[in-house]
């Protein structure tokens, strides 16, 4: 480990105290970090005002010196004061800090993958604070390679906060669901990723809606309008929809053009349209990403977004697949399973967690 700098100050007096410090966790990604205190247990005993994402950090930066410095001194900004604190704390992250375009380039680990195992391939970022150690991604690899960095350990506290301890899910496994602007279909057995999907969804409908002729008829309503989206819904799930998802989209100008579709409902239509396909792609494929005939259903665990996480539900529901939304700090419990695992912290004993 290397050496660490003198502290410019002395202990900041509001920092909790040793006794209770055991974790600095990080959720560092594209857009935004995030940097959490933790206990023994995985209690969130302090946060950081928030980081800036790994695009900002490196925003106009060129030469890899500069991008190291870069993030050396955001985390500094972020995390520093609990360090100077309690110099020992073991430090530990997850998500787009570890891609190439990060403070680190942490190879991926390749499909299948038992989540907790990770903890055997981080990646130790040297810095005047002692090593700050990175979670890997995962890499499913085949024709259309797939890949995550950061949901691997969201699922892991996803996993945890729904099923406890027990390593199970459902009795076909279970299929995690990140909504998002890259949404990932994940099939886990136990706390083991045996594969998954990423779907476009949230992304190109913002092209769509902001971008394209299909939204020179729209205007933003007041606030969402469930009845439109699951009318978008149903197209896709509907025979109309056997030309897919592209043959369907032109609807969102032509029912508005013929009065049979408000103005104020063409950004819930199209929702409706492009999670419904998903959906259905999913359901078509079911076999292959948890379940198999015969073989009863995979459960289905949501999580993200409230709002998001709703419509997806929704959807999920008009095929008759009851799919929970499971909250809280999962990406804490997460960091805090992987840094047992990797011996950067004790377990609780009784008393203390």
């Amino acid at each position: 480990m290397p050496q660490l700098s003198p502290a410019p100050s002395g202990p900041d007096p509001s920092a909790p105290g040793p006794a209770s410090s055991r974790l600095v966790a990080l959720d560092w990604g594209t857009t935004s970090a995030r940097a959490y205190l933790l206990d023994t247990g995985g209690t969130v005993l302090d946060t950081a005002p928030a980081g800036r994402g790994v695009l900002a950090v490196t925003d106009g930066l060129t030469t890899a010196q500069d991008r190291r410095a870069a993030f050396e001194e955001e985390f500094e900004r972020m995390c520093g004061r609990w360090l100077e604190a309690h110099p020992a704390l073991p430090v530990l992250a997850s998500g787009m800090v570890g891609s190439t375009q990060g403070w680190a380039d942490v190879p991926y680990q390749r499909l299948p993958q038992d989540l907790e195992a990770l903890a055997g391939a981080l990646t130790a970022i040297p810095t005047r604070r002692g090593p700050v150690h990175v979670v890997p991604g995962l890499l499913a690899d085949g024709e259309l390679p797939q890949v995550m960095r950061g949901e691997e350990t969201q699922i892991l506290g996803l996993l945890e906060t729904a099923h406890g301890d027990a390593h199970t899910g459902g009795r076909r496994g279970t299929v995690v669901v990140l909504p998002g602007t890259h949404t990932k279909w994940v099939h886990v057995e136990g706390r083991r990723v045996l594969d998954f999907r990423t779907v476009m969804t949230g992304e190109v409908y913002g092209l769509v809606t902001r971008h394209s002729i299909l939204g020179r008829l729209a205007r933003r309503p007041d606030a969402p309008d469930l009845e439109a989206f699951d009318r978008g819904v149903r197209t896709s799930l509907s025979a109309d929809a056997d030309g897919g998802i592209l043959a369907t989209l032109f609807s969102a100008r032509t029912l508005p053009l013929t009065g049979r579709l408000a103005a104020e409902q063409v950004d819930d239509y199209i929702s409706g349209l492009m999670i419904g396909a998903e959906v259905a792609s999913w359901a078509r494929d079911r076999p292959a990403s948890g379940g198999s005939p015969g073989a009863g259903p995979a459960e289905v665990l949501l999580c993200g977004e409230p709002e998001l996480c709703r419509r997806y539900q929704r959807t999920l529901h008009q095929l008759g697949v009851d799919a929970p939304v499971v909250g809280g700090d999962v990406v804490t419990h997460g960091l805090r399973s992987i840094a047992l695992a990797a011996g950067l912290l004790d377990a609780p004993t009784e008393g203390t967690a």
